[in-house]
């Protein structure tokens, strides 16, 4: 028989004859042997009695119908040492026929392996040549630390000193496939946070580039550059503000800040009620011209009362009816709760024209 690697059977060869499986492997690694007919079956009987040998001999099996060892042969070759002698069986006439030959009659089959030590005879204890067997057919790791430790103890049976130790080699070889799912799952996590990373700043981009076009829409509409002298610019700067602080990107996107522009009474009306949270009254601002006010509750739309000096035709011309909204603008010690007054004018634009600070029927929000 010739010395194979662990690659699946190829379908070429001679008949009859073993086909190499790791044509890469060299065959100083002591490779796998496939068995391909009674004759081989023979030969490894022969090689188990053989009163001369020293090493180990090793047979694997596969499941029934399929074509490969169920053990990874490389681990196998790690626990028994690298001079023993590995054969392969596929499942059927050739592995009844290796167990009608063996002294016991205990011959692997359906995935299991065995391992004859030195010295083989018929009134030897079925411990000192073990067999690893799994009824699950899972034949994993837990195959390969029984057939570790079933060695060990035949090596003790028999008084023999192993060529490697088969425990610590199966440790090591534990380590190595703990070592290796620890890094794969490393580098699975390092995708997902790279990824996470990566929709976290296309993000913060995102925002960032709405605010800035948003400030260019302020600028373009003519808004006045914001300084303390100018009163106007600030409190249109914190309009602009509470409507970035209070909706989420996505509810930016779905109320958009429209235009609007503060009328020539309106800075002057409320610089005169010292009572006003200027933050607050902004958010209202805000919440008006992005269409939003009518879906807050904190929020109580107020007809406007009658008033004296108004011009009907006036207010008519600007295509555009007067509103107000009565809320909570002031500190909750003031006396009168005042009322935002705005129109919306014929292309959409809200102009707050004013302030009123009367008391009416409809209860202010909070």
């Amino acid at each position: 028989m010739r010395l194979l690697g662990s690659k699946p059977p190829s379908a070429g060869g001679t008949a009859g004859r073993p086909e190499a499986e790791r044509p890469s492997a060299p065959e100083a690694e002591r490779p796998y042997v496939v068995v391909k007919s009674h004759h081989d079956v023979a030969e490894i009987v022969a090689r188990v009695l053989d009163p001369d040998r020293e090493d180990l001999v090793v047979v694997l099996t596969a499941r029934q119908d399929q074509r490969e060892p169920s053990l990874d042969v490389e681990d196998v070759r790690t626990i028994v040492g690298p001079s023993a002698s590995i054969y392969f069986l596929l499942t059927g006439r050739l592995t009844l026929d290796l167990g009608i030959r063996v002294p016991d009659r205990r011959g692997p089959y359906n995935g299991s392996a065995r391992v004859w030590l030195p010295g083989v005879s018929a009134k030897g204890h079925p411990r000192e040549h073990p067999q690893v067997f799994d009824p699950t057919g899972e034949y994993g790791p837990r195959s390969l630390r029984q057939l570790a430790y079933a060695l060990r103890d035949a090596h003790m049976i028999r008084s023999m000193a192993p060529e490697v130790d088969p425990v610590a080699a199966h440790r090591s070889l534990a380590l190595v496939r703990v070592t290796e799912e620890a890094e794969i799952a490393k580098h699975e996590y390092e995708e997902q946070l790279t990824v996470a990373q990566k929709e976290r700043d296309e993000a913060v981009k995102g925002e960032r580039e709405a605010e800035r076009r948003l400030r260019m829409t302020q600028r373009d509409r003519g808004a006045t550059q914001v300084s303390a002298q100018d009163p106007e610019g600030a409190l249109m700067e914190l309009i602009l503000q509470r409507w970035l602080e209070t909706l989420s990107l996505q509810e930016r996107a779905q109320h958009p800040l429209g235009p609007y522009v503060l009328g020539p009474d309106f800075v002057r009306s409320i610089e005169g009620l010292s009572n006003l949270v200027r933050e607050r009254l902004a958010y209202v601002c805000a919440m008006i011209a992005c269409k939003r006010a009518e879906t807050l509750a904190a929020l109580a739309l107020s007809p406007l009362p009658p008033h004296p000096h108004a011009h009907h035709h006036a207010t008519a011309s600007l295509n555009g009816n007067q509103s107000a909204w009565q809320c909570s603008l002031t500190r909750q010690d003031s006396q009168a709760p005042p009322a935002v007054r705005y129109l919306q004018l014929a292309d959409g634009t809200i102009k707050f024209t004013g302030m009123g600070s009367y008391k009416t029927s409809t209860p202010s929000g909070r």
